[in-house]
């Protein structure tokens, strides 16, 4: 029986092989080229999602410790401005990083009935009263999905500015790309979708769901 020895044995690569694996990796790589920063993109979008609940969840730990909702902030470093409902969050008072991964800092609105309770109890008792309606509410967010508007007292509004980094109408009323206390208090419901026009990041807390995790 015969046997082959050595490079008799083997088959190099055509160049038309060769050919169709360069064309093939470029295809890969255009396409990997393309992908990224739709990845990078997505991933942004992720990661404000994440910061925003986290906030949300600072907040009501918030409430947990001291009885009351905290005021806003009226400048990014963070810290509570008495008397102060509309503005950017007090993140360095809660405890946690204030920038999105765009770089901006979160903004923030709270109802103002919720914000000088002294004890959980009495916490609790403004919430019924503003549930009740016998307290007007004076912070809402609006689902403009449905007919007629589905206007919604919460108790607290926490919003990343997303990639345009400037928050958008309607949490923006006078154009001036972030929330403060000239806007009218009434924001976009959290549902809403991210479109051309749109790109903000909102969580709120509703005033029975609050109610129900209060003590």
């Amino acid at each position: 029986m015969s046997r082959r020895h050595g490079a008799s044995g083997r088959r190099g690569f055509t160049l038309i092989e060769v050919s169709i694996a360069l064309v093939i990796l470029g295809l890969l790589v255009g396409l990997g080229a393309q992908l990224l920063p739709m990845l990078v993109k997505q991933k942004k979008l992720s990661d404000s999602r994440m910061l925003v609940k986290e906030a949300k969840t600072a907040i009501i730990g918030y409430v947990m410790a001291t009885g009351r909702l905290p005021y806003a902030s009226a400048t990014t470093n963070g810290t509570v401005t008495t008397g102060r409902l509309s503005g950017y969050l007090p993140w360095a008072t809660l405890g946690m990083a204030g920038r999105d991964p765009y770089n901006t800092t979160l903004f923030y609105a709270v109802e103002s009935h919720l914000v000088n309770t002294t004890s959980t109890a009495q916490f609790k008792q403004r919430l019924a009263l503003l549930i009740s309606g016998a307290t007007t509410a004076d912070l809402f967010c609006v689902d403009t999905s449905v007919t007629p508007n589905a206007t919604v007292p919460v108790a607290f509004v926490v919003i990343s500015a997303g990639e345009n980094m400037r928050a958008d109408s309607p949490n923006d009323d006078n154009n001036n790309r972030r929330v403060d206390v000239n806007d009218d208090n009434r924001f976009a419901a959290p549902s809403r979708p991210i479109t051309s026009t749109y790109d903000d990041v909102l969580e709120s807390a509703g005033l029975p769901y609050l109610n129900g995790l209060i003590p």
